[in-house]
């Protein structure tokens, strides 16, 4: 039997950091000032503060103000030159080729901006589900009810789980998994199996 391979969207898959999440940010810098009634500067470090207690700014503001995450995704994630702003990891699709096996992307992006960074860097065909944040019920990574919608879903025994955030891992090692950190991060976590500074080396030994 092949095996499972679980891959991370933002980041692992693509260079989110550069380009894309500074304007993500700014939007929901500017979302959330606008919903709550507080400055830019007050909501940036709410933006800040629910990204690092929670794993994502959405669940937090959910809990503590009850937003419409619809709304909010629609209006944080749309962005007119997506095609300017994605840069695909070097070797990604020779490191997709090599995962041969089921390929599952789980990530906390919504599901048209995961859409669009696929088309872009070319790798749709290279998966044989997605599962977002809309499939989470809105609950991110590294919440473990999300891990479980998403191990029941797929019903995942064994997988190997790629990721550039630790926290991630830690929960999916939890589930049993094989944990793979995408990171240029001198800690080594026990909960991590493997670490990997490119993603064309997840291959190598």
């Amino acid at each position: 039997m092949k095996p499972v391979w679980i891959f991370d969207l933002d980041n692992t898959l693509h260079d989110a950091q550069t380009k894309i999440f500074p304007i993500v940010n700014d939007k929901m810098n500017q979302y959330i000032s606008s919903t709550l009634k507080i400055s830019i500067e007050e909501a940036n470090k709410v933006r800040t503060q629910y990204w690092d207690e929670y794993g994502a700014t959405l669940q937090g503001l959910i809990e503590n103000y009850n937003i419409d995450p619809i709304d909010f995704l629609d209006k944080t994630h749309t962005i007119t030159n997506f095609k300017d702003l994605v840069i695909p990891m070097p070797n990604l699709k020779e490191a997709l080729t090599l995962a041969d096996g089921k390929r599952i992307i789980y990530t906390n992006a919504p599901k048209n901006y995961t859409n669009h960074v696929l088309k872009i860097c070319e790798i749709e065909d290279y998966f044989d589900e997605i599962f977002t944040i809309e499939d989470s019920n809105f609950k991110p990574k590294p919440n473990k009810d999300s891990m479980k919608l998403f191990i029941k879903k797929y019903n995942i025994k064994e997988a190997y789980f790629v990721d550039d955030v630790k926290e991630n891992l830690k929960t999916a090692k939890q589930f049993g998994l094989s944990t793979i950190w995408l990171t240029s991060n001198e800690d080594n976590p026990i909960y991590i199996d493997k670490k990997i500074s490119k993603l064309r080396d997840l291959f190598s030994y």
